[in-house]
């Protein structure tokens, strides 16, 4: 089980050097995720390279959102930017021509998966963190241009991913650099993340939250966060944690972070981190791995979860 870990990671891709290749093979690694820095050199020769280096890709993701958070160089507005104007003029065309140039670049680049569109309820008084990159606080409003942005990507033959769950509407601290909470889930929110799920969206991230009604654990690592989007949303999808580099999970060492976002039911996990330091995590948790059956369990619902979203895009 442990020689086909790495399938079930999302990972930044270095120098590609000959012990970086050595683990992706070894270890199975099958799934990338991409910079700015990636694009600032000849990026179809960096991929070719990436792809001698692994037995096959299936997802290659990247942070298009549009406005600041774009990877790949151009002009797209930002999703506040977006729906401010079709609430102004009422011009739906705009909005799918936004949404369609974000899902072509991507595509172009050959990439498969956009992690986009952040669906938190937060407007233009959001916290720098979250300031331009939501669709607004109108939860109706979010649900109508948030599927439209969804449909126009699938045309183009790339994944989406629904963020940040359980909803960073009213989180002040910014999980980049440490570990926000919040009381409870907004119940605008969770219908907002129901509707997601209902309509079938392949991918759901969650965030470095700690909602204190449900549990003492940040999200990432809460069975109960899991467990309220499987069975109360009803979400048959791939559940991704966000970055498990962020300051948010400082406190817990990361082979900790690890086995505990598995745990939980994460199917994917996103490590953005140096290629060291997961190879050493990772053989920490070796023995863990093999002998666990709940983590034996998760590893393989997470293997079956991503080859039923692999097909999504062609239903």
């Amino acid at each position: 089980m442990f020689k086909t870990i790495g399938q079930v990671f999302l990972v930044k891709p270095g120098s590609l050097s000959a012990e970086e290749k050595e683990l992706y093979r070894d270890l199975q690694f099958t799934n990338f995720i991409f910079f700015k820095e990636h694009f600032q050199e000849d990026f179809p020769e960096f991929l070719d390279r990436l792809k001698a280096s692994v037995d096959s890709f299936n997802f290659l993701a990247i942070d298009q959102e549009g406005g600041r958070v774009c990877r790949i160089p151009g002009e797209f507005p930002s999703p506040l930017e977006i729906s401010l104007n079709y609430q102004k003029n009422k011009d739906l065309s705009l909005v799918k021509k936004w949404a369609q140039s974000l899902a072509k670049t991507v595509v172009e680049k050959g990439l498969n998966l956009n992690l986009a569109p952040v669906v938190d309820l937060a407007g233009e008084e959001a916290p720098e963190f979250l300031r331009s990159r939501t669709l607004g606080n109108d939860p109706e409003l979010v649900k109508f241009l948030g599927e439209i942005f969804i449909s126009e990507h699938k045309k183009q033959g790339c994944f989406c991913c629904v963020k940040h769950f359980p909803g960073l509407d009213e989180v002040t601290i910014d999980p980049h650099k440490d570990l926000p909470e919040k009381e409870k889930i907004n119940s605008s929110s969770l219908e907002v993340f129901r509707f997601f799920a209902e309509k079938g969206v392949p991918f759901f991230m969650t965030t470095h939250l700690i909602v204190k009604s449900l549990d003492v654990l940040p999200a990432t690592f809460s069975l109960k966060v899991i467990k309220l989007l499987r069975d109360n949303l009803g979400f048959k999808g791939c559940i991704i944690t966000d970055d498990l580099n962020m300051g948010a999970l400082g406190k817990w060492e990361l082979s900790e972070r690890i086995v505990l976002s598995l745990a939980s039911g994460h199917n994917f996990l996103i490590f953005c981190g140096t290629f060291e330091e997961l190879a050493y995590h990772l053989f920490e948790i070796k023995t863990e791995i093999e002998k666990s059956p709940t983590l034996r369990e998760r590893l393989s619902e997470s293997f079956y979860v991503l080859d039923r979203v692999k097909r999504w895009i062609y239903e």
